[in-house]
């Protein structure tokens, strides 16, 4: 392969022994595979010209072999509540998200796994044009250097501190780019991200919530429910008909009983469709005996030509009191990104419209 084939392959992406290998077809020795990695994931440097322990041949031919980021922020919006999201064009001229979120001493990352969305909810935005096509592992990871020089702007010692993989796509229906990124962001050679960290939000793919769980980390689950019937749910969620409720409940308790892991109802409450007193009650039944469950009620945002509205508070109020009368761990997600329109989605369509 010529090197003007191989400079369009990036080394992010890569593991510790794809790194060595690259390394060594370099003309490196093998060790400078760690030194490399520790660049690239420990230090999250994006020029090849930083890595100062590395010799300059080597930088020189990983140089012409390789690309470090080939995507670049094309846009960048601030919330004014602590949110600042990130519009990323990657190689093919496809556009995603990537989110900041500051609250307190915890500095997160929500990040996409794929360009559009395949699940085709009703209230989100992301998945209105589709699904372009599935992230790699290194585009994944990318969007983590991105944010980190957003962080590094306000703190030259800053350090992101949490993931969650909540941005476009749906995560498990990417598995392999997810698995591949997560295995880089919580190894020792890579990150360095502890799997407690790290939330993956999934709309409930029974199959791959299973297989996520048997894969040997602790990663925290959060299953975008928002529906307590069938009927409702594949009405806002069309992809549920190959699901239902009681198959996703079931992939939900086998991985808290495998990973010992809390799991996570993510409930968007959309007026006057799921946000009722006997919704509520629906769902506090639904998660009695569900060990250790926690339940995120999330105000919906407005999706333009959803056709849907946004609850009121006191509907939103009303709903919370009776999921804590029952017992249910539940708190109220605050709105983040609604003065800028950046709602999950919107800032894609907005760019992509362009």
């Amino acid at each position: 392969m010529t090197d003007a084939a191989t400079s369009q392959v990036s080394l992010i992406g890569m593991d510790q022994d794809q790194l060595t290998e690259a390394v060594v077809a370099a003309g490196g020795k093998a060790f400078a595979g760690k030194q490399l990695a520790q660049w690239l994931y420990g230090k999250r440097v994006s020029d090849f010209a930083e890595m100062s322990n590395l010799g300059k041949e080597l930088r020189s031919q990983l140089a012409s072999r390789f690309s470090l980021l080939t995507s670049s922020v094309v846009a960048r919006e601030e919330s004014g509540e602590g949110t600042t999201k990130l519009g990323i064009r990657l190689v093919d001229g496809l556009i995603i998200e990537s989110v900041l979120m500051r609250e307190s001493d915890r500095l997160t990352a929500c990040i996409s796994t794929q360009a559009g969305c395949a699940m085709g909810c009703r209230f989100c935005a992301s998945g209105q044009l589709g699904l372009k096509r599935h992230l790699t592992a290194g585009e994944i990871l990318e969007q983590f250097f991105h944010l980190t020089a957003v962080v590094r702007q306000e703190s030259p010692d800053g350090w992101l501190t949490n993931v969650v993989v909540m941005g476009m796509g749906e995560p498990l229906h990417n598995f392999d780019g997810l698995m591949g990124a997560l295995t880089i962001l919580n190894a020792d050679w890579g990150f360095r991200f502890g799997a407690r960290r790290v939330t993956v939000s999934s709309v409930g793919l029974p199959d791959r919530i299973r297989q996520l769980a048997e894969q040997g980390y602790q990663f925290n689950l959060a299953i975008s429910l928002h529906a307590t019937t069938d009927e409702q749910r594949t009405a806002l969620i069309p992809t549920n008909v190959a699901s239902g409720l009681k198959k996703i409940l079931e992939a939900a308790r086998y991985y808290f009983e495998t990973t010992n892991r809390e799991v996570t109802f993510e409930y968007t409450l959309v007026g006057a469709a799921n946000d009722t007193e006997a919704d509520a009650h629906r769902l506090a039944a639904l998660l009695f005996e569900f060990p250790r469950a926690n339940v995120n009620l999330i105000p919906m945002n407005p999706v333009e030509g959803s056709g849907l509205k946004e609850p009121t508070d006191q509907s939103v109020d009303q709903f919370a009191a009776i999921l804590q009368d029952a017992g249910v761990n539940v708190h109220v997600r605050r709105k983040r990104g609604r003065r800028v329109q950046a709602a999950c989605g919107q800032l894609r369509l907005r760019l992509e419209a362009k």
